[in-house]
Formats: C-alpha cells, sequence, structure tokens
C-alpha cells in the first residue's frame, strides 16, 4: 500500500499503482513470449500444460470422467433418460423438444473466490452451448441410441480453457456411459500475442494470457476435422495466415490430447452402466397390432399397470 509523507497509508493512489503494475506484468509478458519465446509459466509457445485424466469416478452416476489441464479440472456426468426426459422448447414459433442437453457450471470456487451462488450466468450458457455444438457432431442417430443425454461439466478449478477441457470430460464420460459416439471430440483454446508485424500463437493459453493476449480461439473437434469453433479477439480482425497457422497448431494440439483420451479409454464402453435405463425396441407386424393392442386396449392397459413406460 502506498504511503503518504506522514507515514500512513494514501488510499487515494492505490488505484494508480494498481494499474501501474498491470501496465508493466502485461508488457512482461508480451516481451518473454515475443522475445524470448517463453510464456508465464515456462512453456514454449505450442506446448499442452500436464494433462491427467480418470473415467468412471463416479460408481451411480451413468457414465463420469475427470479431465485436468494444468490448473484447469472438470467433472463430466453423463445421465441417460427416456423421450419423456427431453427438454421441452416452448418459443416464440418453435414448440419442438431436444434429446441432448448439456449444461456447464462455474461455481465461484473454481476461482478461489467467495460469492453467493445465484441463476445461470451468460457466460455459463454461452460456454454449455459450445459444447455442446462440439459434443453433437459425434452424437448417434435417434434410431441407433433412443435415449435423452444429458452431460453436465462441473469446473473444479479453472485457469483457462474450461470450456474445452468441458469438451474433453463430456467426451470422456459418454463414452464411459456407453454412448456409441462417432468419434472422441477434444478442444483446446488457442492465443495471440501480436506486436506491429510479430505475432506468436499460443496452444492452450492460461487466464492470464487470455486476459493480457490479443485473442482467445477456441477450437474443438476430432482426428478429422473440427466440430465447434469461437472467436474472441482484440485487434479487430486477422490476417489469413495468422488465422491458418491457429487453425493448424490447435489440431496438433488436439491430436496429442486425443492421444492421451483415448489411452485412457480407447473407445465407448460396449454396455450400459448398472443403474442406467434399459430401452426396449420391439417392431411389430402391421397384421398383428391388434393382438399387441388387446381389444379396447385391454394389453396396453395391463402392460401399465405392470410398471412398463411407454416413450
Amino acid at each position: 500500500m502506498p504511503k503518504g509523507e506522514d507515514g500512513t497509508p494514501d488510499e487515494g493512489k492505490k488505484p494508480l499503482y494498481e494499474s501501474a503494475f498491470d501496465e508493466v506484468v502485461r508488457k512482461e509478458l508480451r516481451r518473454l513470449v515475443l522475445e524470448e519465446g517463453r510464456r508465464a509459466d515456462g512453456r514454449g509457445p505450442k506446448d499442452l500444460r500436464p494433462i491427467w485424466i480418470e473415467v468412471d469416478v463416479l460408481p451411480r452416476a451413468h457414465g463420469s470422467a475427470v479431465f485436468t489441464r494444468g490448473e484447469t479440472q472438470v467433472l463430466g456426468t453423463v445421465t441417460l433418460g427416456t423421450g419423456r426426459d427431453e427438454q421441452i422448447i416452448d418459443d416464440l414459433g418453435i414448440d419442438e423438444t431436444d434429446p441432448f442437453l448439456v449444461h456447464y457450471n462455474f461455481p465461484p470456487f473454481s476461482t478461489g473466490e467467495v460469492k453467493r451462488l445465484r441463476g445461470v450466468s451468460r457466460r455459463e450458457v454461452g460456454h454449455g452451448n459450445l459444447a455442446k455444438r462440439a459434443l453433437k457432431a459425434v452424437l448417434p442417430p435417434e434410431e441407433a441410441f433412443p435415449y435423452t443425454i444429458r452431460v453436465v461439466g462441473d469446473v473444479l478449478e479453472s485457469n483457462g480453457s474450461s470450456s474445452m477441457a468441458t469438451v474433453c470430460a463430456g467426451c470422456l464420460a459418454l463414452m464411459d456411459a456407453g454412448v456409441p459416439i462417432r468419434a472422441p471430440v477434444a478442444g483446446v483454446a488457442m492465443g495471440l500475442v501480436w506486436e506491429e508485424d510479430r505475432a506468436v500463437i499460443l496452444t492452450d493459453i492460461l487466464g492470464l494470457e487470455d486476459a493480457l493476449g490479443d485473442m482467445d480461439f477456441k477450437v474443438a473437434g476430432t482426428r478429422k476435422g473440427v466440430t465447434a469453433l469461437q472467436m474472441d479477439n482484440k485487434v479487430g480482425g486477422l490476417p489469413r495466415e495468422v488465422l491458418k497457422e491457429a487453425l493448424l497448431q490447435a489440431r496438433e494440439a488436439r491430436l496429442k490430447i486425443l492421444d492421451l483420451m483415448e489411452s485412457v479409454l480407447p473407445a465407448p464402453r460396449p454396455e450400459l452402466k448398472p443403474f442406467a435405463p434399459r430401452i426396449l425396441t420391439l417392431k411389430v407386424p402391421v397384421e398383428k397390432i391388434g393382438l399387441v393392442i388387446g381389444p379396447g386396449g385391454k394389453n396396453v392397459r395391463a402392460w401399465r399397470s405392470s410398471g412398463w413406460r411407454w416413450t
């Protein structure tokens, strides 16, 4: 705390000192990247943070996984339901249902803060939609897997790229639940430091690099292609060469992450977990439908009373 001439703290100058300190940190972080090729945590521009993965961490859940990348950790859980559990979308001119739900939760303790828990923030809604787009592209068709699927990403700690960690944790949880996805999906956040004619792309950015850098470019996809993109940048526009380099560098990182994910769980489990619901599908010949229903719906009423649930 700055002090006045009498030795007492000078509260009036505190914002000036804080602003000056932040500016020194910003300039030094950018200088390290541009001149020495080093980042705040000692990594090179293309280096990933250490990754730790564990699946089947919640025995009662239908599917679960923990994905940790540096100081960012997400617990992904999957719940399977029937057609009655689909989300009802009742909007202006829209009346439909959605069998795939993704919820991203960012509690205050994930960044070491103490705050009152309120409703879902705009940030949480946006990150959840991004993770949903990334995962939806690899879901099986409804005819092959007629379940309602809910994925929840609970951020346990965060230091950048928590939405992409949610994609990784959610994908692993889907595979742990036995959902026959077409291919594993991973995500990584790319950054940028740009000064005049010098530009350096950063892989797997920290929260500090997001705040003091020039770009936050989230890229999620499989080995074959991209399933979701989102970009925030502070430079107004990017040359095609910079964007191309960022996508190529993101692909390189994505393949490394997918290698680690598949080393833990190579493919979706062949069977659902013991506590997951089972949906049985029967095809009845047209000429036999009357026998199944029974006179006046007698058989249907009997099955309902016995506990069968029709979807």
